[in-house]
């Protein structure tokens, strides 16, 4: 790949649009109303989109929408018509995670050109290559990658390969991250997070911020990163302010374009400037640059996003005093610091005075200035300026449209949408009676006996290195083999690949038939070999009807709902013939967090939110684990879910912290429908909703749970 890779940024609003295209991006991503992972920016209509195509065309700018929220059940009427509305307004790529965005638009809509966003958590090329399968023309990769290991699956397939250089981190790997969604019902894969890993927690006597990531910076790699084999360097801030956009595609641009190592020299040394000035959390080359948790965490600082501007000196009734440590102006958008790590409301500066009392535009560093303010704020806060006054939206949207003109109007195709949705929601068969059956999953091979004992129909053991090894030890009989498979676990990186290539071949020729899939990549892993017996697993994030026909279309028997479905889906979804392919996880102990960051806590210690919910961490392989106190369980609602028609329940007794239940006390509480200890319901009470009016509250919680 001798191109230059391109610069792509990101739109929160059109003032964000704006200033990607004049300070040289080359692509620009954004969100529509719905559906985006970042719920709570402003983002647009399609008829805005309409508008801003071919303003952006016209300057050789392309235009990339994000449809990338998990999708629940009773969305797909919406989903349908917003893939509508894209292909008659043809932006230059669709962004996706979930997989009915993939099946309806390989399907139904195939004028869309289709990106597999971060959120479908590839991280090796098997991953790169299932997504490929699947329609993708390229793949966002993981952000827990080296720049080594984008090299070495670009090697291995040669695809078109986007990669995050500049902007905020998450601690747990895209598309594994349960807590918000577990503390409140706000799902990070439906783009409402409310970033609990910024919390201060408590161990003991020490208190940090043990799970707040700093920023990424890649300006060191960009003379590496301009030469490396990939489509894209993208820029993470959909919801920063759009003087953040202009400095940092400015500074990105900058060493791009310097074409000799005297003019890189000079190009990095003014990129580093520009980003100095502009608000951060603190910066490092995070996974990509190699740095540890050390570098990426910041366990001593509150995480507060933005530029430290300003301490609060005295407070009146009318006006606080603030010394000045960078020049403050009207228009400055300022946030106060948080102590506990959620971040405090920002505000506009509306009015400054000198002490004299005098009215002024702006305040210089190292000065004194008084600030009219209505929120409360306390003398020694410290307050972060997260942008400047940029040129008001209107006024934007008027230069657009007189540049690039009034698009046509977006012609919708009606009568294909009922087509549409009678093909993926037939209902279910009346009088038809199917057989229970009851899946387990356990992470030990001393479990296996007593699982096997039991009246499950399918036993899954967690396929790791040293189970597979000790298992292709052992002789299993043949009718053995049909109950028992393996669960492939959701994180495998490149330098995993030969190793679990051969090693599932090697026990799918042994006879072993049945999988749990968890990663999109585990297709090309196990591939598709006469009398596989294939299970979608819930870490595939599936929980709506395309998407489960997506799984069965790539050869799956049948499908674990996703972890954070409702009640009221459940519900919906078994009124529909497709009923009888689901399973339903009615038990599990699964980790809030799976992060490459191993936290700089006790593990198997009680680790306390501010909220005095209680945590433990783990480290597996190298990797951290973060779990609540107690298990989802929906023993007591078996009867409720039976009555609904389903028959498939999955009992999870493999994953959670060191003091969890054991299985026989788990598969007793299956068998009298009754949970013996503490428990959380997660979201079966709760609504599958993305307005953030409607959110459930924080404190929502199900009987003994979070």
């Amino acid at each position: 790949m001798s191109r230059k890779p391109e610069l792509l940024a990101p739109a929160g609003n059109v003032e964000s649009f704006f200033a990607a295209v004049e300070n040289g991006a080359d692509a620009v991503y954004l969100g529509l109303k719905k559906f985006s992972a970042r719920a709570t920016a402003s983002n647009f209509t399609p008829g805005e989109l309409q508008t801003i195509l071919p303003f952006a065309h016209k300057r050789g700018v392309r235009v990339y929408t994000a449809v990338n929220s998990q999708v629940a059940s009773g969305e797909l009427s919406e989903l349908v018509d917003t893939l509508d509305a894209l292909a008659s307004v043809g932006p230059d790529a669709v962004i996706a995670q979930d997989a009915a965005v993939f099946h309806l638009v390989r399907r139904r809509f195939p004028g869309l050109k289709l990106h597999a966003g971060t959120l479908a958590a590839a991280m090796n090329s098997a991953g790169v290559k299932t997504l490929q399968a699947m329609g993708a023309s390229r793949v966002v990769l993981a952000r827990e990658l080296s720049l080594e290991e984008v090299e070495k699956i670009y090697e291995n397939t040669r695809a078109d390969l986007e990669v995050f250089i500049h902007g905020a981190l998450c601690y747990s790997y895209s598309g594994l991250c349960l807590a918000s969604s577990f503390r409140g019902g706000r799902s990070g894969l439906r783009g409402e997070c409310v970033q609990p890993c910024r919390l201060q927690f408590r161990q003991g006597n020490k208190e940090g911020f043990f799970l707040s990531c700093g920023d990424l910076c890649a300006l060191p790699l960009m003379v590496r990163l301009k030469a490396a084999p990939v489509a894209a360097l993208k820029i993470e801030g959909r919801m920063k302010p759009a003087s953040w956009v202009a400095a940092v595609v400015k500074a990105y641009r900058l060493v791009l374009d310097a074409r000799s190592p005297e003019e890189e020299k000079n190009a990095l040394a003014e990129a580093g400037e520009l980003l100095a000035l502009n608000p951060s959390r603190r910066l490092s080359s995070g996974c990509l640059g190699r740095a540890g948790a050390s570098e990426i965490l910041s366990p001593h600082r509150s995480g507060s996003n933005g530029l430290w501007s300003a301490t609060v000196k005295s407070v009146s009734e009318t006006r606080v005093l603030l010394d000045l440590r960078r020049p403050l102006a009207t228009g400055d958008r300022l946030r106060p610091e948080s102590s506990s790590g959620k971040e405090e409301e920002a505000f506009t500066v509306l009015q400054l005075f000198d002490t004299s009392g005098n009215s002024m535009q702006s305040a210089q560093a190292g000065t004194r200035a008084y600030l009219s303010c209505s929120k409360p704020l306390k003398s020694g806060e410290r307050l972060f300026k997260l942008g400047t006054k940029t040129e008001p939206a209107a006024a934007i949207w008027k230069k657009i449209k007189d540049e690039a003109g009034a698009g046509a109007g977006i012609k919708r195709g009606r009568s294909r949408k009922r087509e549409i949705l009678e093909e993926y929601e037939r209902p279910a068969d009346s009088g038809t009676r199917e057989e229970e059956a009851l899946l387990v999953r356990v992470n030990s091979p001393g479990d296996l006996g007593q699982a096997m004992q039991s009246s499950a129909a399918m036993v899954f053991l967690d396929a790791t290195k040293a189970n597979l090894e000790r298992i292709a030890k052992q002789r299993f009989s043949a009718s053995l083999m049909k109950k028992v498979g393996f669960s492939l676990p959701p994180v495998l990186l490149e330098k995993d690949m030969d190793y679990f290539r051969a090693a599932v071949g090697w026990f799918i020729k042994k006879g072993f038939l049945l999988w749990e899939l968890n990663n999109w990549g585990h297709f090309d892993l196990v591939g598709k070999g006469r009398g596989l017996r294939l299970v979608a697993g819930s870490r595939l994030n599936l929980r709506n009807s395309a998407a489960f026909a997506q799984a069965f279309d790539m050869g799956c028997e049948s499908a674990v709902l996703s972890l954070e479905v409702t009640r009221e889906e459940l519900a919906a979804l078994a009124a529909l013939k497709l009923r009888s392919r689901l399973a339903v996880t009615v038990y599990s102990f699964p980790p809030l967090f799976t992060s490459c960051l191993v936290p700089p806590v006790y593990t198997e210690r009680p680790l306390l939110s501010p909220r005095k919910e209680v945590y433990y961490a783990t480290t597996k392989a190298g990797r951290a684990e973060i779990y609540a106190d107690r298990p989802v369980s929906w023993f007591e609602h078996l009867p409720d879910l039976r009555a609904m028609g389903y028959r498939r329940f999955l009992v999870d007794a493999a994953e959670g912290p060191a003091r969890r239940p054991g299985l026989a006390e788990i598969l007793k509480g299956f068998a009298v429908s009754k949970t013996r200890c503490d428990y959380s319901l997660f979201n079966f009470e709760r609504r599958a909703v993305s307005d953030p009016d409607r959110l459930p509250p924080l404190s929502q919680r199900g009987k003994g749970g979070l």
